[in-house]
């Protein structure tokens, strides 16, 4: 029994223990002695494997030199991308910059030229307001009727003066001037659209919105001095019909001869002030003939006198037979003040046959006027008089058969009917009010 018993604890493997006691625990690893070599033999190949690893990278110093390549070409790749995109930031940012000037220009140029346009839009309200003064234009900015002007318009001496205007020059210029004296004051031009589709300003179209109202206002003052100069026309050859001359510069008629050149057309603000230049003209030629026209006996003497006699061939109020009337009478009470009409010299003031009292007055030119039958004489010769002196007052002296005035027109001592001069006058008092 013992034999089997020795063999029975030798057939079992050997083991190896470890044994770690901590005061009172007591712990025990067992080890085969396999696992035991195969743990030391695997720390073994991980040592030697570090080992050689390290040696041979200690060794090969040309790996090293490949990885800091590498990484100095990574960071040279990252250092190329962000200054691109520095640059790229810089151009925009420089882009900006510039269409923000390029914008602020613009904006200032078409300022610029809108303040223009204010500026001469007023000089254009003020040449508007000159026409409407004159009568180019009435009130209520609209032409005055033909047939109602034909049926103010004064036929004989004793008709009253109305102040509209030429029906036909009112309507030449209403299309023109309509918008520029509108509550906003702006030329009425299509409207257009002045953005681009995204919404910006549309600087093309804006620039070209303010040269139409530029044309549009030179076309208004172009349509005022052709009504003015028009008006001077009208009036001077209502004088030369009248027998009587006034020096007033010719207007242009816009024919040259032997003249040329490349054609350059005007820009809107250049047209403007040529054709403000043209109206200027026009209106001192107006203001040349109504001052002159002043100075010409063209009024009734007694504006509130009755014409009861005319010029020319009459009845003789003493003996009854024909006889010639070198003036006309105007019946008024004695004692109304007489004034002249015209200012002029006198060269008479007295008695004087069949004049009775009588007051002559030259007025140059070989024009005279005779005012007779006074029951007073205030004037004196040599007296300078307007047509607000009083030189004498109605009465009945001379060859007279009630207080009257008799009213002479004389050129180089020929009498001339004086109707024809207040009618003149009528009509110059429409032409140039």
């Amino acid at each position: 029994m013992r034999p089997q018993a020795a063999d029975r604890y030798r057939s079992q493997s050997s083991a190896r223990r470890i044994v770690i006691i901590s005061r009172d625990n007591t712990r025990t690893y067992t080890f085969s002695p396999l696992a035991l070599f195969g743990g030391l033999t695997l720390f073994l190949a991980v040592s030697l494997g570090f080992l050689a690893a390290t040696t041979y990278l200690v060794f090969r110093d040309d790996l090293f030199d490949l990885v800091r390549e590498r990484n100095a070409n990574m960071q040279q790749a990252y250092e190329d991308r962000i200054a691109r995109l520095r640059s790229e930031i810089d151009r925009i940012s420089s882009r900006q910059i510039l269409d923000s000037v390029a914008m602020d220009e613009k904006v200032e140029k078409i300022m610029s030229v809108q303040q223009g346009i204010a500026d001469r839009q007023r000089a254009v309200g003020e040449l508007i307001d000159k026409a409407r003064s004159i009568g180019l234009i009435d009130d209520g900015n609209t032409a005055v009727p033909a047939d109602r002007r034909a049926a103010l318009a004064p036929t004989d001496v004793t008709g009253s003066i109305n102040a509209y205007a030429d029906a036909g020059r009112a309507s030449l210029i209403d299309r023109q001037f309509d918008a520029l004296t509108s509550a906003t004051g702006v030329p009425a031009i299509p409207k257009a659209d002045l953005r681009t589709p995204d919404g910006k300003p549309d600087f093309k179209a804006i620039s070209k919105h303010l040269a139409a109202v530029d044309a549009e206002q030179a076309k208004a003052v172009e349509a005022i001095a052709e009504a003015a100069n028009s008006r001077v026309d009208e009036a001077v050859e209502v004088i030369a019909n009248a027998g009587l001359h006034v020096n007033v510069p010719e207007a242009p008629d816009g024919t040259e001869d032997a003249v040329g050149g490349p054609y350059v057309p005007l820009a809107g603000a250049q047209a403007l002030t040529a054709a403000m230049q043209d109206a200027d003209q026009a209106f001192d030629r107006m203001a040349r003939v109504k001052a002159a026209a002043a100075k010409l006996p063209l009024i009734r003497p007694l504006p509130g006198g009755d014409m009861t006699s005319n010029f020319g061939s009459r009845r003789d109020p003493f003996l009854g037979s024909l006889a010639f009337h070198a003036g006309i009478d105007f019946r008024s009470p004695t004692g109304t003040d007489i004034k002249p009409t015209a200012p002029g010299i006198v060269t008479v003031a007295g008695w004087s046959g069949g004049y009775g009292n009588l007051v002559e007055i030259d007025h140059g030119n070989g024009v005279t006027t005779r005012y007779g039958h006074m029951s007073r004489i205030t004037a004196r010769v040599g007296d300078r008089v307007t047509r607000d002196t009083v030189i004498g007052e109605v009465g009945s002296t001379g060859r007279s058969t009630g207080p009257h005035l008799h009213y002479e027109t004389r050129v180089d001592g020929a009498p001339i009917n004086p109707v024809n001069y207040i009618n003149a006058g009528n009509k110059l008092a429409n032409l140039l009010p």
